[in-house]
Order: structure tokens, then C-alpha cells, then sequence
């Protein structure tokens, strides 16, 4: 009875340590949590959909050149406008931003309902409501991503935006992707682009709920606080190092995956469309596992770990574009997940950690920037070389790029591998 009592004492502090990092128990985030979860799930959707719509309506010869293209036209408008939206971010309700972002992108989302449901044969509608949605992002993510500290206490904010992370990524590139190629497979384009609409419709009344404070206003034009946060990155090496390891997913490991995806279902495995789905939710649950497993674990090297991620991302991505067997493509898709959650989840908990919370909207902005400025070369370059010597090469030379690179992050980069 004696060491009895000791140990239940244990087990209670313990069992009170997890409750006290668990975000679910703040309501907001919960809101917020399923908010994400819902509008993810319809921009996911598109990861499958859009290539699809493409597929269907250009030749064989120019299909991966024209995604890539399409791709593109998402992405560049979205860099373009992101340090605007992280200075939005800190200057108005976050929570408004969200739900308006996502309300408008289910409206543009209806074109394509349109689109398909009329059997549309033209491609250029594509490139501008790509470059719309865009436009929306740059300001959805600043505000999505800088949330969790606006609504959760400290000693729940590290886990509060791995599972936020968890809840985007799991949707965006699992639960999204898959309803996306179920639903074109067994029923048809128009009604994938209609359940993309009714997502983000969901996402958007839920965000709703999330009522965050809005922020102190510095007095100063929008132009004046994004000089002051563009100063205030330049001054500190880990944010500029840690900055510039977002470029290398976008470059080297999404953009190629992305581009290549329905070639590599349709010429090299020689499966249906709904492996294109397939194929992004096996990625999607390894994300979903290895996020999830970080929240139970203390990580005691995290800018090691972060270093070290690019070069088993790459090392999977070489292996995937080897491969000709479906079984084993879907099986790699799990461990490269495993990979990106660790890239993912370390460093924007690093980023935040570093960043002063006046400051956090533009430097969220500016990691969305690198991103997107990476993703549409990478598009780019990945639609390039599938274009001359098919997906697999891109592919590889991607994988054997982005692990040389990794490689070098360990060695060098100094700032953020001594990061605790």
C-alpha cells in the first residue's frame, strides 16, 4: 500500500501533463480543427479532379506539360499576393478571413460543376480559375496557419498546430483526394466538382464559429507593416534558414508528384482513375500517422530531424519513380507521408516558436511565399523533363536532387540543425 500510493500519484500527474497539451479540450479548436478538416477536404478534391479534367480534353503528347501549366497558374498568383495576405492576417479577425476565403472558392468552385456538367472541351477556363483560387489562399493560409496561438493556452499551442496541420494535410492530401477520384470513377467529374463545393460551403459556416480577437492595429499602412516584417526577417538568420528550407518540398517532392501523378496511373502502372486518388491518400495517411505520432513524443534534436527529412523524402521519391508494380508504389506512399509529417511539423512549430506574435501573420506569409514560389518551378521543371523523358525520369532526378540537398542541410546548416 505504501508504493501504492506514489504510483497512482504518478499515473494522475501524467494523465493531468496530457490533458494540459491536449487542444481538444479548448472549444474554439475544435471548431476550428473541423473547420480545417472540411474546406481542406474540398481544395483536396481538386488535386484529383482538375488533372482529370485536363486528361480528358488534350492529348497524350502535351497532358503533363499542360498540368504543370495549370498547376502554375494557381500558384504564381497565390506567392504574388501572400505578403499582402500575412499583413491582412495581422491587421483584421483571422477567422473572417478563413471563412470568406473559403466561401469564395466555392463559388468559383461551381464554374467547374458547370464546366463538366455541359461538357465543356476547352482547357482555359482552367487557368483562370486557378489563378482565383489562388489569389484566395494568399490570404486563407496566413490566417488559417496563425490561428492556434489566438485561441489555444501555451501549453497546448505546439500540438495545437501539429493537429491542425494533421487536419489540412489529412484532408488535403488524403480524405480529399480519394473522395475526389471515388467519386469521378464511379459516378463522374460534375459530381466530384459538386461534393468539392459542398466541402468548402461546410468549412466556411464552421469557421464561422471560431471568433478570434482582432489584432492591435500599428497605425501604419499595409505597405509600412510589411516593410517592418520583411525587416524584421532579414535580421534574424534562423527564420531566413528555416524560410528557406520550405522551398525544397515544392520544388523537389509535391511538384513533381503532382505533376507526374495521372501519368504515372494511366502509362506506367496501368491502373483507373481512382489510383490517382489512391495514390495521394496512401501519402495522406503516412502525413496523418506520423503527425499524430509526434504529439505523444518529445523531440529532442527537432532541427536535426528537420535537416534529415529531405534526404528520406528524396531517397522515397527516387524509389516511387523506379517503380512499375502498383503494390509497391502504394506502398511507398505511407513511408514518404511518415517523412513529410516530420518536415512538416517541425518547422512550423519552429517558425512560430522563433517569430514575436505581432509578427506572426507576415512571417506565416512569407513561409507561404516560399512555397510558393518553389511550387510552380517545380511544376515547372517536373513538367519540363516529363515532357522530354517521360514521368518516371522526372521523378527520379527530383529524388536524387532533393537527398543531395538534404545532405548539404545536415552538414551546413548550422542555424536550424542546433535547434532543440
Amino acid at each position: 500500500m505504501t508504493e501504492a500510493t506514489p504510483m497512482a500519484g504518478t499515473a494522475a500527474l501524467a494523465s493531468a501533463t496530457d490533458e494540459g497539451r491536449n487542444p481538444f479540450r479548448t472549444v474554439k479548436y475544435r471548431w476550428y480543427w473541423a473547420a480545417v478538416v472540411l474546406g481542406a477536404m474540398g481544395v483536396g478534391i481538386q488535386m484529383v479532379t482538375v488533372p482529370l479534367f485536363i486528361r480528358d480534353r488534350v492529348s497524350g503528347d502535351h497532358r503533363e506539360l499542360i498540368i504543370a501549366l495549370a498547376l502554375i497558374a494557381q500558384t504564381v498568383p497565390a506567392a504574388l499576393l501572400t505578403l499582402v495576405g500575412g499583413v491582412a492576417a495581422d491587421r483584421f479577425e483571422r477567422h473572417r478571413i478563413m471563412t470568406r476565403v473559403w466561401a469564395l472558392a466555392a463559388i468559383v468552385s461551381v464554374a467547374y460543376v458547370f464546366l463538366t456538367g455541359f461538357d465543356w472541351q476547352q482547357v482555359w477556363p482552367v487557368f483562370i480559375l486557378g489563378a482565383v483560387i489562388g489569389s484566395l489562399d494568399a490570404f486563407g493560409q496566413p490566417a488559417r496557419f496563425s490561428m492556434p496561438p489566438q485561441i489555444l493556452p501555451s501549453s497546448q499551442v505546439q500540438n495545437g498546430i501539429i493537429l491542425n496541420t494533421v487536419a489540412f494535410m489529412a484532408a488535403f492530401m488524403f480524405l480529399g483526394p480519394a473522395i475526389g477520384g471515388i467519386l469521378a470513377d464511379f459516378a463522374n467529374l460534375t459530381v466530384a466538382f459538386g461534393a468539392e463545393v459542398v466541402f468548402l460551403l461546410m468549412g466556411a459556416a464552421l469557421a464561422t464559429r471560431v471568433r478570434v480577437p482582432k489584432p492591435v492595429s500599428t497605425g501604419k499602412s499595409v505597405f509600412g507593416d510589411l516593410a517592418d516584417g520583411l525587416r524584421y526577417v532579414a535580421g534574424r538568420r534562423v527564420l531566413l534558414a528555416l524560410l528557406g528550407m520550405q522551398l525544397l518540398p515544392g520544388l523537389f517532392l509535391i511538384a513533381p508528384f503532382r505533376v507526374t501523378l495521372v501519368a504515372m496511373v494511366d502509362d506506367v502502372l496501368n491502373a483507373s482513375d481512382r489510383y490517382v486518388g489512391f495514390l495521394s491518400a496512401g501519402f495522406g495517411i503516412g502525413v496523418l500517422l506520423g503527425s499524430f505520432a509526434l504529439t505523444l513524443v518529445r523531440v529532442r534534436r527537432r532541427g536535426l530531424l528537420l535537416c534529415a527529412a529531405p534526404i528520406a523524402g528524396g531517397m522515397n521519391l527516387l524509389l516511387y519513380g523506379m517503380s512499375e508494380n502498383l503494390g509497391l508504389s502504394l506502398a511507398l506512399m505511407l513511408p514518404w507521408g511518415l517523412g513529410a509529417a516530420v518536415f512538416i511539423n517541425m518547422v512550423t512549430p519552429l517558425l512560430q516558436e522563433q517569430t514575436d506574435p505581432r509578427m506572426l501573420g507576415r512571417v506565416m506569409s512569407m513561409s507561404s511565399l516560399a512555397f510558393g514560389i518553389a511550387t510552380p518551378l517545380g511544376f515547372a521543371q517536373a513538367g519540363v523533363l516529363a515532357n522530354a523523358w517521360g514521368p518516371q525520369a522526372s521523378l527520379i532526378v527530383s529524388g536524387v536532387t532533393i537527398s543531395v540537398l538534404g545532405v548539404l542541410c545536415v552538414l551546413f546548416l548550422r542555424p536550424v540543425r542546433q535547434m532543440a
